[in-house]
């Protein structure tokens, strides 16, 4: 081995194996640039076409080469150190171990954010030397209880380098980071994580376990050729000393402002900073302005009315659809497909409000879109990684639930096709008040499309137990599971659609548009079927979120470069419709958050607002949209961050933001007039 050379040659000969080295450094740099500007390009699928490979494997080829030589280097660095190691004295003290110690800290910070696609130094100097400061300390920490720096940097450093694994691959599919409130997702990740793909595994992320590694053989040669001399009562002088400068650290990042879109938190504050920075977000801070009195004045302000309601007395059965990934490519920008995508839902015009809805996810977290849409909060003052149904949802709660079954005697049933352990569903749904759930043992699972029960399997399933609970005013809540990502796979499914302009070029999203073309006509049956029934029916039906698909069609695609707030919002746009089987009033709206959306379904059913929809019907005056990136500010004309809020809009926001704290979190306080519960 390496690391095991008896002898090193002299260093007059030292200079031509140092050529090596340099060599296979500049090659490196080399492919990273290549494959940072010349991959994703169309040339690549040029080349691919004329070599009739599949442009992956063409990525996977290339960029096994470049891991290659970045390995070649790795050993080439590797046999440098060692020859080194090999001239010091056998015993190093205190002073080594802890210039050790900051470099392996220094080396993983850098590839952190090599990994994300920022520069080492992109954060400032003062910043990269805390983060490096709060990985040093944390291995230091093992180090006082241990004694052997190896495997100190192993389980320390290599915890900090698995946590910037993660934010590259939740980088990849949903836009954002990997922050601390991801790790309540762990479970339900791991539930869906084979419908992922990991490769072709990104070069900077072979490079940078590469790079690591090395650095751990240089450690373990390190135990061959030197012996430390730090005691066990001298490391114990490290202990408190690596508490206070992990707490400072932290202190210092909980001060700084937190980023939640792709890798702006990495580019200004360093990944670990960031990561560190978003630990506040794992409780609801509570408002400045919050004050008891006020929400109760509010809950007086938006009492309901004392009469009936139209309908109220035989209310419509209400059948919710909020379809996984359901979205309208087309709001991203021009392209053309061989066939209509939707051909049936575009075509709902007669009894039918629809239009788009913003909502606060993208590419994955599901149940945030549910809890906005069910309960009428906004993820806009809760982490967007965070998933309400796992962190505050842990006793009986307000939602569209509770209410249709106090104010109405709904029979409320939820039904989710897959696993029912994701997202903590099970007691979620008991504890918004729903009498029923049914997951995918109770399906018949007799209709797939690739691995997963189709949406014709459910709304048939859905249509039968309507039949069977039929006299009673009924709610069923519905989340569909068959357009689930990935899209790098078919599993005996076959394209139904291609993209006009550059077919075959994005096989991802031909996939997903044959997918969604699938649930058009799935949708058709079901609006067909309830036409023909004789009770009165408000079918809602919306996406979940937008899919996590290529990159590269999103450039392609896009109308402008610029990527303002403007823009980063269409990535979270998705279309809805409310069908009722009689007459109403058709309506289209151009832009409504789901937080809004429970209103329209009320007027739709002729039933009246509960005082918590009173009060967002008036907020939606001032506030038309808002989701976890920020607002669409009528007088700017344009979205706009939280904190850019005039004054007449800061006054809403604030209001909202009080009752939702009232809501979710002071439930001591909780004001059962607008937020009554089912316990």
């Amino acid at each position: 081995m390496i690391w095991k050379k008896d002898q090193v040659r002299v260093i007059s000969e030292g200079t031509t194996h140092f050529r090596l080295p340099l060599a296979l450094m500049f090659s490196g740099y080399l492919g990273l640039v290549f494959y940072d500007l010349w991959l994703p390009s169309p040339q690549l699928q040029a080349m691919a076409e004329r070599l009739r490979l599949p442009a992956d494997g063409l990525l996977g080829f290339v960029a096994a080469g470049l891991s290659l030589l970045s390995l070649f280097l790795v050993c080439a660095i590797l046999r440098r150190i060692t020859e080194g190691l090999s001239r010091v004295p056998l015993r190093v003290g205190p002073a080594t171990e802890l210039v050790v110690c900051l470099g392996t800290a220094a080396i993983t910070v850098a590839l952190a954010q090599l990994e994300v696609y920022c520069k080492p130094f992109s954060m400032g100097y003062e910043k990269f030397l805390l983060g490096m400061l709060l990985v040093a300390a944390a291995i230091l920490f093992l180090y006082v209880f241990i004694g052997k720096m190896l495997p100190s940097v192993f389980f320390a450093a290599g915890f900090f380098m698995v946590i910037a694994t993660a934010n590259t691959y939740t980088f990849r599919f949903r836009k954002r980071p990997f922050e601390p409130t991801d790790l309540y997702s762990l479970g339900t990740a791991m539930d869906v994580a084979e419908s992922y793909s990991l490769f072709p595994i990104p070069i900077r992320l072979i490079f940078s376990w590469g790079v690591f590694s090395a650095v751990l053989l240089v450690l373990y040669g390190l135990d061959h050729f030197v012996k430390t001399t730090s005691s066990k009562k001298a490391r114990g002088f490290l202990l408190p000393v690596c508490i206070i400068v992990i707490a400072a650290v932290i202190a210092y990042s909980s001060r700084l402002k937190p980023y939640h879109w792709v890798n702006q938190g990495a580019s200004f504050h360093g990944y670990f900073l960031d990561f560190t920075s978003k630990l506040k977000e794992l409780r609801v801070a509570k408002p400045d302005s919050y004050r008891v009195g006020e929400v109760d004045a509010l809950a007086h302000d938006y009492a309901p009315d004392e009469g009936v309601a139209e309908n109220e007395s035989s209310p419509p059965h209400i059948i919710v659809i909020m379809d996984e990934s359901f979205s309208d490519l087309g709001v991203l920008g021009d392209f053309s497909t061989d066939t209509e995508v939707t051909p049936f839902i575009s075509s709902l015009k007669e009894n039918t409000v629809s239009g788009y809805a913003l909502v606060s996810v993208h590419g994955g977290n599901t149940a945030n879109s549910e809890y906005e849409f069910l309960t009428g909060n906004s993820m806009a003052w809760l982490s967007p990684s965070s998933v309400p149904y796992q962190q505050y949802l842990r006793s009986p709660s307000y939602s569209m639930v509770s209410w249709l079954k106090l104010r109405c005697n709904y029979k409320c049933i939820a039904m989710h096709p897959y696993l029912p352990n994701g997202w903590n569903r099970p007691n979620a749904y008991r504890y918004l008040g729903f009498d029923e759930c049914h997951f995918m043992e109770d399906f018949p699972q007799e209709k797939y499309v690739r691995d997963r029960i189709s949406d014709q399997e459910m709304f048939e399933y859905l249509a039968d137990l309507y039949e069977k609970e039929k006299s009673r005013p009924l709610f069923l809540f519905g989340v569909t599971m068959q357009n689930h990502g990935s899209y790098n796979y078919r599993g005996g499914f076959t394209n139904t659609v291609s993209l006009s302009d550059n077919i075959g070029r994005f096989p991802d999203v031909e996939l997903y548009l044959s997918l969604i073309h699938e649930t058009d006509k799935a949708v058709e049956w079901l609006i067909r079927y309830f036409q023909n029934v004789e009770e009165d029916v408000v079918i809602v039906f919306f996406g979940d979120h937008q899919p996590s698909i290529s990159d590269a069609f999103f450039e392609a695609v896009s109308a402008s470069s610029a990527f303002s707030l403007d823009e980063r919002q269409k990535l979270y746009k998705v279309p809805f419709f409310i069908w009722s089987n009689y007459d109403r009033e058709d309506e289209w709206i151009d832009c409504v958050s789901l937080n809004y959306l429970s209103s329209y379904v009320y007027e739709a059913a002729g039933l009246a607002l509960p005082p918590y929809n009173r009060f967002l019907r008036e907020l939606e005056q001032t506030i038309p949209a808002i989701n976890a990136n920020g607002f669409y500010s009528l007088a700017e004309r344009r979205f706009l961050s939280l904190d850019e809020a005039n004054a007449e809009e800061r006054l809403w926001l604030d209001r909202y933001e009080a009752l939702q704290y009232n809501n979710i979190v002071d439930k001591a306080h909780r004001n059962d007039a607008l937020f009554p519960v089912i316990e």
